[in-house]
């Protein structure tokens, strides 16, 4: 049985993970997107902010001082927007790289995966082949979380929403914030059941 739990201002493009990254978005609860600023650019301070408000096992990142590398599959136009907004940016106090992969192979040597519009076969085999691995998978379609990546993008409308799979993140070692659950609707693959 599998369950989907919505929380008070699910998913919502929250002033708290557009913070000091998109000067003149507003600041309102549920913001749509602002003109100003393109799908791609809300995406990737999303992403960013995803990183504040999770936690990784030690050791995951690497040792003091190593590029914590954010891979992006499939979609080749994010690379140089996620590249001018991360190339400052540290997590946990580790520069952020960003760099485009040729395949699935590739993304256990990241801290972050983006995988952009792909087919659900894709994203199965892309998820599989990170395995149990601490890496945050990120996907742009709605069916991503579903699959088994941790966070998918959700749109609707004029508005980026966000879902998580607490058990895609769980089996990846990620420790989720509350403070980002709060904003999120949550997905449970294995919801506990009533009484456990």
């Amino acid at each position: 049985m599998r369950v989907l739990m919505r929380r008070r201002g699910a998913g919502c493009l929250a002033p708290l993970l557009l913070a000091g990254m998109l000067p003149g978005v507003q600041a309102a609860a549920e913001s749509p997107l602002a003109a100003e600023h393109s799908e791609d650019e809300i995406e990737s301070a999303m992403l960013y902010n995803f990183t504040k408000f999770v936690e990784w096992p030690d050791k995951a990142l690497g040792a003091s001082g190593a590029s914590v590398v954010v891979g992006v599959l499939g979609d080749d136009a994010l690379v140089p927007v996620l590249s001018a907004a991360l190339g400052n940016k540290t997590v946990y106090g580790h520069p952020v790289t960003v760099r485009r992969l040729a395949s699935g192979a590739d993304a256990k040597s990241c801290a972050v995966l983006f995988v952009g519009a792909a087919s659900q076969k894709e994203i199965a085999r892309i998820i599989q082949s990170v395995g149990h691995s601490p890496v945050l998978t990120i996907g742009e379609i709605v069916q991503f979380s579903r699959l088994g990546g941790v966070i998918a993008f959700i749109r609707e409308g004029n508005r980026i929403r966000f879902e998580i799979n607490l058990d895609a993140a769980d089996r990846a070692g990620l420790q989720v914030s509350s403070k980002l659950l709060r904003l999120a609707a949550v997905w449970r693959e294995n919801p506990p059941q009533a009484g456990n």
